[in-house]
């Protein structure tokens, strides 16, 4: 065969050609990716329980992005710690970037530790997984256990002052606010640095403060730290924020941000013994303090230094007396809108009313305006949907609220809404959005459908076309009655009715008029059914996986349960009243330290990122305990 009848046509070549390119740019990536690995080892894989051993994560390259994986079966000590390391070897340079953590055993058995994940470019690489057997603590543990809580004692003066051994605050934590004074409801911004002039290994957050008398706001911030010099009383340290949070005060008065605690392990030189003096000029010459430098000592010394802020006390003025009768505590600089889906609509027809409100401030706290129905309209609860955006110059956003109508007969409607008030920042005063009545015309329905409107499912409405019987068009057959009216059950019945209605109604009203002197009452007796509706709430966002709608939905039913169970505002809710009110009422103890403990594990995860139970586990466990003291709280 002749080489030019192996001739192929232009197009044919030209696609193989372009073929290959691809192939070849495809294959590069996935070279580079098998390259760089993400390897995770453990200082041992087998534990006794009770003690501590190291994990660590290495990368061969510079990555972002870093998740470690889920930890339930072991306590974090510390971590992570992050370090990077660069060799130049023959030219070539090399780099590893390295997450340590250091963890405690808990229990005994057979651990799964899994896949920690890293981006490399634009490529996500895991780790292995780990495995680790903790067996029986051994009694060397135990002891090391007792020596420790001496060594503690020992040591205490020491940590107290934040100091390490050379004189000095060499590593604390500070609290600082971007003002002392403010209104009630007036976002405060609340930082937690730590300044370090030594080498830190691990630092760890062992206490996060409670905000008594404050409504909090975590503001988003990096895994992890990012160290930068800064001048603090004419000392130069290494800072990292480790912490930030908006504050809004629910009363007046002198409050306190209690201290955060933390706890750090750091690296500090150990000064040699100085030797005997003698006349040894040899010995004179390396006695020298220059040799007193750190870069000549390899003496160091790994310690554990306990930290704690300082507590800050802040100033919160009342609002300005004379507010209208519409405030509901809405303060920040903030705007109202109001809607109607539709202005015409068919009986039996569901139609939304949307309330938007959006700006700076307390968003998460404000309430919607009133809205008065007309009677031939059938209303739901409202639904709420709030996206807050908390930064350093404070938190804005907007809470929409959707209210669903369903009107049950034709005609012209007006709807009524209330004004909105809020306090302005700026102005320093009140100010009123006004609405004009929404207009809706509604025609003749079929009597048959319910159309729903918005994101409202159908579920939601109840259908009534089943209400109005078939007409019968056939004539009827009349047979007269011949059975005398007087005297008879009909004629009774007549009689009595109205004076049974006349005490019904009688009796309701006495009812509403006694409630309506007691809104705490009613509130109490609604508490239960108000829990429910937002752990219903909660339970759509751990489905959706909404952590951060999911925290906050749990720990406002949790704290507004128990606020109106026991008649308690919200500006004077604490563990402490609520531990003292309940005790009063003699709810077993361990019920009271059981919703404590639930309340602290909210607290925990909203503020640290981390909890000791599942999210799941905390539902369940929110369920359970509003469920118990439904039924001890007399």
């Amino acid at each position: 065969m002749k080489l030019e009848n192996l001739h192929m046509p232009f197009k044919f070549r030209s696609t193989i050609l372009f073929c290959f390119v691809v192939c070849l740019f495809t294959y590069i990536p996935t070279l580079r990716a098998q390259n760089e690995k993400l390897t995770a080892t453990a200082s041992e894989t087998t534990v006794a329980n009770g003690d501590q051993f190291q994990i660590t994560y290495s990368l061969n390259a510079s990555g972002k992005g870093f998740k470690a994986p889920s930890l339930p079966d072991f306590v974090v000590v510390m971590g992570p710690s992050q370090s990077q390391q660069m060799q130049i070897i023959n030219g070539s340079v090399s780099q590893t970037l390295s997450f340590t953590y250091v963890l405690q055993a808990t229990k005994e058995g057979v651990f799964k530790i899994g896949a920690a994940e890293i981006t490399v470019g634009s490529t996500k690489i895991f780790s292995n997984p780990l495995t680790i057997t903790v067996t029986k603590a051994s009694a060397q543990s135990q002891s090391q256990g007792q020596s420790q809580g001496q060594g503690q004692q020992n040591q205490k003066s020491g940590e107290k002052n934040n100091t390490i051994e050379g004189g000095g605050k060499n590593v604390f934590i500070k609290a600082s606010v971007d003002r002392t004074n403010s209104y009630q409801g007036e976002g405060i911004v609340v930082s937690y640095k730590l300044y370090t002039k030594v080498t830190l290994l691990n630092y760890a957050i062992s206490k996060l403060p409670s905000f008594t008398g404050f409504w909090s706001q975590d503001i988003n911030m990096q895994q992890q730290l990012e160290f930068h010099n800064e001048n603090y009383d004419g000392v130069s340290y290494k800072v990292a924020e480790i912490k930030k949070v908006v504050l809004f005060p629910q009363r007046s008065g002198n409050l306190v941000v209690d201290p955060m605690e933390g706890e750090v392990i750091a690296r500090v030189q150990v000064k040699k013994q100085q030797q005997q003096k003698n006349n040894d000029p040899f010995s004179q010459f390396f006695n020298d303090p220059f040799f007193n430098n750190p870069f000549f000592n390899n003496n160091v010394q790994d310690v554990k230094v306990n930290l704690k802020s300082d507590p800050i006390r802040i100033t919160v003025k009342d609002l300005p007396a004379g507010a209208p009768s519409e405030f509901s505590g809405a303060v920040g600089r903030l705007s109202c809108e109001v809607s109607l889906d539709k202005k015409e609509t068919k009986a039996n027809e569901a139609i939304t009313v949307k309330i938007k409100i959006s700006g700076k401030g307390n968003i998460k706290l404000i309430e919607s305006p009133k809205i008065s129905f007309p009677p031939d309209f059938e209303s739901y609860d409202p639904k709420e949907n709030a996206n807050i955006n908390a930064t350093t110059a404070g938190v804005s956003g907007s809470k929409v609220f959707e209210y669903l109508l369903i009107p049950r007969s034709p005609g012209e409607f007006k709807i009524p809404v209330s004004s909105f008030v809020y306090f302005d920042l700026d102005k320093k005063q009140y100010v009123s959005t006004d609405f004009p009545d929404l207009l809706l015309k509604v025609t003749k329905g079929d009597g048959t459908n319910v159309t729903v409107a918005g994101s409202v499912q159908r579920s939601d409405v109840q259908l009534l076309g089943k209400d109005i019987r078939f007409i019968k068009t056939h004539d009827p057959d009349f047979e007269v009655s011949l059975t005398p009216f007087y005297g008879s059950a009909l004629f009774y019945g007549l009689v009595t009715t109205p004076a049974l209605l006349f005490l019904i109604l009688l009796g309701v009203r006495k009812r509403n008029e006694r409630l309506s002197g007691n809104a705490g009452q009613i509130k109490s007796q609604r508490a239960n059914k108000a829990a429910m509706k937002r752990l219903s709430a909660a339970k759509k966002y751990l489905s959706s996986n909404e952590k951060e709608k999911f925290l906050d939905e749990m720990f406002r039913a949790l704290w507004g349960f128990i606020g109106d169970k026991l008649q308690i505002p919200v500006s004077d809710l604490s563990k402490e009243k609520v531990t003292s009110e309940l005790a009063i009422r003699k709810v077993d103890e361990s019920l009271i330290k059981q919703f404590t403990d639930t309340i602290d594990s909210c607290e925990f995860a909203r503020f640290a990122g981390g909890i000791a139970d599942s999210n799941e586990a905390l539902y369940q466990k929110g369920i359970d305990i509003i469920s118990k003291l439904e039924g001890s709280i007399k």
